[in-house]
C-alpha cells in the first residue's frame, strides 16, 4: 500500500477528534484520548501547523485516514516528531513509509535541520525497529523517564538520523566505548 503526506487543515478539527478519541494508543502518555482532551489541545494549537511545528495527515490512494504525524520545534535544528498509526493498519509497513516521508520532508524543505530525532518507550518494539529501518540510529536510554496512564514509568529510547546519512544513504555509528567510565 503506497501512501502521502498531506498536511492537517484547521477546518479539520471534528475529523481530527474522530481519529484521536476513536483509538487506542498504548505507547503514549495517554493510552486513551476523549473527546474533550482532544478539543483541548486543539485549542492549545496543538496541531496547528505553524512555522514551529506541522501536523499532516497519513493518507492511502483512496484518501483514508491511517494515520497521523506532527513534527515540532521546527524551529530548532533538531526537530522531533511524533507519529499514530490506526490500530486496523499497523504492522503494515505503513509507519515506515510515513516516517521516510518526513525525513525527506523535512531535509528537503528546511536546510537548517541537521538531524530529525524521535522518542519512544522501550516496549515499543514496532516503532523502534522503524526508526532502525528508516535509517535512524538509537542513542539514548533514559531511565525511567516515560510515564504512562497507570502511572507505571518506563524507560524511553531515543533515535535520530542526521541530514548526510540521509543524503549519503549510509548509518554513522556511535562510539558507545570511548572512555571507560
Amino acid at each position: 500500500m503506497s501512501i502521502c503526506l498531506k498536511p492537517y487543515n484547521d477546518d479539520e478539527t471534528e475529523a481530527l477528534i474522530a481519529f484521536l478519541a476513536g483509538e487506542t494508543w498504548p505507547y503514549h502518555g495517554i493510552a486513551t484520548l476523549t473527546e474533550s482532551n482532544v478539543r483541548e489541545q486543539v485549542a492549545q494549537g496543538r496541531y496547528n501547523s505553524t512555522d514551529e511545528k506541522k501536523t499532516f495527515w497519513i493518507l492511502n490512494d483512496e484518501d483514508t485516514k491511517l494515520g497521523l504525524l506532527r513534527v515540532f520545534d521546527l524551529q530548532d535544528p533538531t526537530p522531533m516528531f511524533d507519529i499514530r498509526i490506526s490500530s486496523k493498519y499497523r504492522g503494515q509497513g505503513i509507519g515506515l513509509q510515513a516516517v521516510k516521508l518526513l525525513v525527506e520532508y523535512v531535509f528537503t524543505k528546511h536546510d537548517d535541520k541537521i538531524r530529525l530525532e524521535g522518542h519512544t518507550r522501550v516496549d515499543n518494539y514496532a516503532m523502534r525497529k522503524t526508526f532502525h529501518n528508516a535509517g535512524f540510529v538509537k542513542e539514548a536510554v533514559h531511565r525511567l523517564s516515560w510515564p504512562s496512564e497507570d502511572g507505571k514509568l518506563h524507560d524511553s529510547i531515543g533515535y535520530a538520523i542526521l541530514r548526510e546519512d540521509w543524503a549519503e544513504n549510509k548509518t554513522t555509528p556511535i562510539n558507545w566505548d570511548d572512555f571507560p567510565f
